[in-house]
Order: structure tokens, then C-alpha cells, then sequence
């Protein structure tokens, strides 16, 4: 598999992942670092759904 298909399917799998399984994952990091780049994805992933409900003005 090469490098851009893995990022390919890493980004469909994060923006699959819900609010709770981001919490789970970022409480179980091993190192601050892994910590911190899952905190970072998932606030982007909220970001992006909170485009498409004020998009779709569902607020």
C-alpha cells in the first residue's frame, strides 16, 4: 500500500470516529505526543462536522 493510500484511509477512518471514540482513544495514548496528535484530529473532525450542521443551519 503506499504512503498516499494509507493517509487516504487514515483521514476516511478518523471522520468515521465519533466525539466518544476520540475521548477513548486520546485517554489511552501511551506518550503526551500520541496525546496531542489525537486531540488534534479530532478537533478537526469536529470542525468539519460543525460545518456541515451550520451548512445545512440544523442549529
Amino acid at each position: 500500500m503506499s504512503d498516499a493510500s494509507v493517509i487516504k484511509e487514515l483521514y476516511n477512518r478518523c471522520m468515521e470516529m465519533d466525539a466518544e471514540d476520540t475521548i477513548e482513544l486520546a485517554l489511552s495514548a501511551e506518550t503526551k505526543e500520541e496525546q496531542e496528535f489525537i486531540e488534534m484530529i479530532s478537533n478537526y473532525v469536529l470542525q468539519v462536522k460543525q460545518k456541515e450542521v451550520i451548512a445545512q443551519r440544523k442549529f
